[in-house]
C-alpha cells in the first residue's frame, strides 16, 4: 500500500489519474527493491492495476480485483455500473471536502466509516480527491477487457454483494471472460473486507505452490 500523488506527504503529480497512480506504484516497486509482486485492487484502481502490470508484466505473478468488472462504462451491455449512483457521485465531488467525505461513507454502505472520513480529511489536501474523482469518471475502461486478455496473468475477481454502484451483470461478465479466474464473494467493501484478505492469502499461496 501506498500513497497517491498530492496525498499525506507525496508531491502532487501533473495530473490526479490513474496514470500518476501507477507511476507511484512503480516508484514504491523500485523502493522496495522486489523482484516479483501480487496486484492488489479495487473499483477504479483497478485501471491503475492494469497500467502498472503492463509496464512490470515479468514481475507481476497475478492480480486481486474488487469489484472485478471488463469496463466502468454504464453503457456497457451489460452495464458495468449502476448510471444513477455514477452520476450522483460525479456531482458530490464537485462539492467541499467534508460533504464528499462524508458522501463515502454512505456509498460505501458505512464500510468507509466516520472515523477513516476524517483520517482522509486530515491526509488529503482540499480538492485532490475530487480531482481523482473526476479524471477516473472520464474513463469508460472500455480497454480493460483487452488489458486482462493481454496480461494473461492468474487473477482473483472478488465481488462486492450488495453494491451499490458496481452491477452484478458485470461482475458475473468478468467471470464468464475469464472462467479460470478464483473468485469470493463479500459482504464487505473488498477493500476492507476479511472474506477478500482471506481470499488474497490463498490466491498467493496457490501461485507459490
Amino acid at each position: 500500500m501506498f500513497d497517491a500523488p498530492g496525498v499525506g506527504n507525496e508531491a502532487p503529480a501533473a495530473a490526479h489519474d490513474t496514470a500518476a497512480v501507477a507511476d507511484r506504484a512503480a516508484a514504491e516497486f523500485d523502493r522496495c527493491g522486489w523482484q516479483s509482486c501480487v496486484i492488489v485492487a479495487d473499483e477504479f484502481a483497478i485501471a491503475a492495476a492494469l497500467k502498472f502490470a503492463a509496464r512490470h508484466r515479468e514481475a507481476v505473478q497475478g492480480l486481486a480485483l474488487g469489484h472485478a468488472c471488463l469496463t466502468f462504462s454504464p453503457d456497457a451491455e451489460p452495464p458495468a455500473v449502476n448510471a444513477e449512483v455514477r452520476s450522483a457521485f460525479s456531482q458530490v465531488a464537485e462539492l467541499d471536502d467534508r460533504t464528499f467525505m462524508r458522501h463515502m461513507t454512505q456509498i460505501t454502505q458505512g464500510f468507509y466509516g466516520e472515523e477513516l472520513a476524517d483520517r482522509m480529511l486530515d491526509r488529503i489536501p482540499a480538492g485532490v480527491a475530487q480531482a481523482y474523482v473526476r479524471e477516473t469518471m472520464a474513463d469508460p475502461g472500455d480497454w480493460i477487457e483487452d488489458a486482462m486478455r493481454d496480461l494473461g496473468k492468474p487473477m482473483l475477481f472478488a465481488e462486492h454483494d450488495p453494491c451499490l454502484l458496481f452491477t452484478k451483470e458485470g461482475y458475473e461478465a468478468a467471470v464468464s471472460a475469464f472462467p479460470d479466474s478464483m473468485r469470493v464473494t463479500c459482504r464487505e467493501k473488498p477493500s476492507v473486507s476479511p472474506t477478500f484478505a482471506g481470499a488474497l492469502q490463498e490466491f498467493c499461496r496457490e501461485m507459490a505452490s
